[in-house]
């Protein structure tokens, strides 16, 4: 790309920022990302992948603006606001970037939740010249309408259909489709398990019980909020919770209690009938 000079290093960026996160066109943001991309950021999977489905993840309210930008050798600094992320409130981020060969090659991240006038210690906002409303703030004066049985349905669609034969689907990818980035999914009132940790479970009761399978036998809805009665049937041909495979199959019973948040799947409580289930292996 031929960078000459600071200033139109840092037009690169800023182009490079705008095109991912605020155009979401990934075909143009690949020309000024690198495919040997490095990612030091917590919250992002490494590589150009990880940072490009991340934005595919979160709403499409996703915006980021900058701030401050300065430029030295082979550095950009970066200080900035991503809003609309499906957080409660918006992000600070100072960004740090190493480009090479006119792309962006490696990229460090200090991130922090954006307060108000009436939280800041020092009387001055965070970014820019004024304090903004946090997301939460603008978000509720116009509070989105109770969640439908169909929309529901299409909203845990890909979840269930991670849970049908998960050793033959892509269950990070539908996982990613159907919940935030933050995703908690509750197995007792204070133990949960990441949208990520989640996946990994997914993949294991896949690759025990090949022809696992979930349905939805009824569904309701109640404000934000999705219960879903479900139905889970295999055949183990590996240990299964202990269990030692016997040949039998087991037909058990599924409650799941989902909170929505900007379309997608918050947060989840659940609970199964495993003991159920094992008796009827172990017969």
């Amino acid at each position: 790309m031929g960078i000459k000079s600071a200033e139109e290093t840092k037009a690169l960026v800023l182009k490079a920022f705008d095109t991912l996160f605020n155009k979401r066109d990934y075909a143009k943001a690949a020309e000024f990302w690198s495919e040997n991309y490095i990612q030091h950021s917590a919250h992002i999977e490494p590589g150009r992948d990880g940072l490009f489905n991340l934005v595919r993840s979160v709403p499409d309210t996703l915006r980021y603006e900058n701030s401050y930008i300065m430029a030295e050798g082979d550095y950009v600094m970066m200080h900035g606001r991503f809003s609309g992320n499906g957080r409660p409130r918006s992000w600070i981020a100072a960004d740090i970037v190493r480009m090479k060969d006119g792309r962006l090659a490696e990229h460090w991240d200090v991130l922090q939740d954006e307060v108000t006038a009436a939280e800041s210690r020092s009387g001055l906002p965070m970014f820019g010249s004024s304090f903004a409303k946090p997301d939460y703030q603008s978000t509720s004066a116009a509070a989105a309408p109770p969640l439908t049985v169909e929309e529901a349905r299409k909203i845990v669609a890909p979840l269930y259909e991670a849970l049908n034969e998960p050793s033959k689907k892509d269950v990070a990818a539908l996982l990613a489709k159907a919940a935030n980035p933050d995703y908690r999914s509750f197995s007792t009132n204070e133990d949960w398990l990441s949208r990520d940790q989640l996946g990994e479970i997914f993949k294991m009761m896949g690759s025990v019980t090949p022809d696992l399978c979930w349905t939805i036998e009824d569904i309701q809805t109640f404000g934000d909020q999705i219960v879903v009665r479900g139905k889970a049937t295999g055949t183990p041909t590996r240990e299964f919770f202990g269990a030692k495979p016997t040949g039998k199959s087991f037909n058990t019973m599924a409650l799941d209690l989902f909170t929505v948040k900007n379309g997608k799947l918050a947060s989840a409580y659940h609970v199964e009938n495993w003991v159920g289930a094992l008796a009827q292996i172990s017969k």
